[in-house]
């Protein structure tokens, strides 16, 4: 009875070991050599050593041969089938596998690394717009004045790479639009390339960015096209607040997570140009007041989070507020367009989300001086509030008014936007259906305007 217990536990210990050996590879090969002793678990770095007498990754081991022999492996896994050869006692310390993650979520195929983070995206938003003109209007392709005019287009259809390299304070950001190719600018295909460094190393206290971006100016702006709650912008927004730069720009926020600010200085002629189109800068500057100090202000992107994503999905027992002030000032004087403007905007926002209520709203002070002429005023604001019906947050109704004033030398010009939505969300912004229906308003002198209404249809998917 003892011989058979000690049968059966050296056939376990048997097969404890063979089961490791099958975990790591069967292959086997020890070879003399020139005094040494090379050990391999790897049939490709033996043939290859064969070949060439070099070894790949090395393990070399000082008198560890049977007659003090340097014994050379190619893998820890070779070191373990060796002792169990030799009946040597050991413990090896394997190196700990290197990391690779990938996971879908949230719209963004995510790669994690040892050294790297990677969030790949593609937005597409296929629209269909009706125009239904002012009797006075007569749109390209209609037989008369005031006939309507139905038609399709992919609004966006954008890929985006963002993340970190090598440290996870050194960011970048990589985005193409593809329907934004033009004669005028085959370049705008380019929309955002920036590389953001944290001096803070994390702490986001002091940020700078370099490339191409949006300036931080304008909430509307700097939040997302896939982001909005109405099929797109407001016009006040696309009015005052004009998109992406080349330039730098510095930002960070306050321990307490109330303050944010960010100032940037760009070249003000748009995006992807190749040089300055005259000897001036444009000058940005803004800062947002959180007094709950509740919410996260900076997150890696340069935009992000829920103050700067429309309707609210982001609240649960308190509320989301902020109000922000903004700067602008660009000159466009000698530039190659005729009587250019030299602007001075000034511009305030606000946002509130609680209980599926989310409201924005923006007021811009605008000084505009021409190369020849008087100096004049053009202001503008808009406000906007939704509402999600259902606690599944996945219809929203919504409502917009907004206006302003080409110039105050000018009467009787004022412009006005009027709308109401509709959204269907199945996967919040990733995944969601939008219609509006709006009108916008030019008064004309002697008490007269022209009033063009339109029908949107959007859908978008983030993958």
């Amino acid at each position: 009875m003892i011989h058979m217990k000690k049968l059966l536990v050296a056939l376990l210990c048997v097969a404890t070991l063979t089961t490791s050996a099958l975990a790591q590879g069967m292959y086997y090969k020890e070879v003399a050599k020139d005094g040494r002793i090379y050990v391999f678990n790897l049939g490709a770095e033996y043939e290859r050593w064969a070949v060439t007498g070099e070894t790949g990754r090395a393990i070399t081991k000082l008198n560890h041969g049977p007659n003090g022999e340097t014994v050379v492996f190619d893998s820890e896994e070779a070191i373990d089938l060796y002792n169990f050869r030799h009946d040597k006692a050991e413990v090896v310390v394997k190196p700990k596998p290197p990391r690779l993650e990938l996971v879908w979520r949230d719209g963004k195929t995510r790669i994690t690394t040892d050294s790297a983070y990677l969030e790949m995206s593609t937005r597409l938003q296929m629209r269909y717009t009706h125009e239904l003109p002012d009797d006075t209007v007569q749109l390209p392709g209609t037989a008369a004045k005031g006939d309507d005019k139905g038609s399709f287009r992919i609004r966006r259809a954008k890929f985006k790479l963002e993340g970190w390299a090598m440290k996870p304070w050194l960011t970048y950001e990589f985005q193409l639009n593809i329907p934004a190719v033009s004669g005028s600018n085959a370049g705008a295909i380019l929309e955002d390339a920036s590389i953001d460094v944290d001096l803070t190393k994390g702490k986001n206290r002091f940020r700078i960015k370099f490339g191409q971006f949006k300036p931080s100016f304008g909430r509307q702006e700097m939040t997302s096209s896939g982001s909005q709650s109405f099929v797109d912008r407001a016009e006040v927004s696309n009015i005052y607040a004009r998109g992406r730069e080349t330039g730098l720009a510095l930002w960070g926020t306050t321990a307490n997570n109330k303050l944010e600010w960010r100032a940037g200085v760009s070249n003000g002629n748009s995006m992807t140009r190749t040089t300055n189109d005259n000897d001036a800068f444009q000058y940005n500057a803004r800062v947002m007041f959180q007094p709950t100090g509740r919410q996260a202000l900076l997150q890696r992107a340069w935009v992000s989070g829920p103050f700067y994503s429309e309707g609210d999905f982001e609240s649960a027992d308190f509320p989301i507020f902020a109000i922000a002030a903004n700067f602008e000032k660009n000159d466009f004087h000698r530039t190659t367009t005729g009587n250019d403007l030299k602007d001075t905007i000034f511009g305030f926002d606000v946002v509130y989300k609680y209980k599926r209520v989310f409201a924005t709203g923006e007021y811009y002070i605008r000084e505009r001086t021409p190369e020849t002429g008087a100096k004049f005023n053009s202001d503008g604001f808009f406000g906007q509030a939704t509402y999600l019906l259902t606690s599944r947050r996945m219809w929203e109704i919504g409502v917009r008014y907004g206006q302003f004033d080409p110039s105050d030398l000018v009467t009787a010009n004022k412009r006005t936007e009027l709308r109401g939505a509709l959204s269907y969300y199945y996967g919040r912004h990733n995944l969601k259906v939008q219609a509006d229906f709006g009108q916008l308003k030019t008064e004309l002198a002697g008490g007269n305007s022209v009033k063009n209404k339109e029908f949107r249809l959007q859908s978008q998917i983030v993958f």
